[in-house]
């Protein structure tokens, strides 16, 4: 099968040296859609269990449509609501909801997964 992309360069010509398992493999990691906002920085917001609000930017790591990862200063527990704020080189923003899965301590850094959930859904 060749599909030719407008340049004359063949889609086959891209996946010579893949075997058809990593192409497989490729996809099926890819089937949800992802933005490219790797080493962007994002406004994270989450209340402490004390009451007190705390905004952080946090660089992000990958975000897909079910969920985001991102390098942080502090930890974040697990389970926590958090409001997340990307905002696009125009200085629009957009705001999400997202819920802590896990958290891993990397070089004094964290490391804080999170899904995204509907708004309300978060406690």
């Amino acid at each position: 099968m060749r599909h030719s992309k407008g340049n004359g360069v063949q889609f086959s010509d891209c996946l010579k040296g893949i075997t058809m398992h990593e192409q497989t493999s490729n996809l099926e990691k890819r089937r949800s859609l992802r933005l490219d906002m790797e080493k962007e920085l994002i406004g994270l917001e989450w209340q402490c269990e004390d009451g007190k609000i705390i905004k952080r930017q946090a660089m992000c790591i990958d975000v897909s449509n079910g969920g985001l990862k991102v390098n942080i200063d502090r930890p974040i527990i697990t389970n926590q609501p958090v409001k997340v704020t990307f905002r696009d080189k125009l200085g629009a923003s957009n705001q999400f909801y997202a819920r802590v899965l896990r958290e891993a301590e990397v070089h004094d850094w964290y490391d804080v997964a999170m899904v995204f959930v509907e708004q309300g859904e978060d406690k």
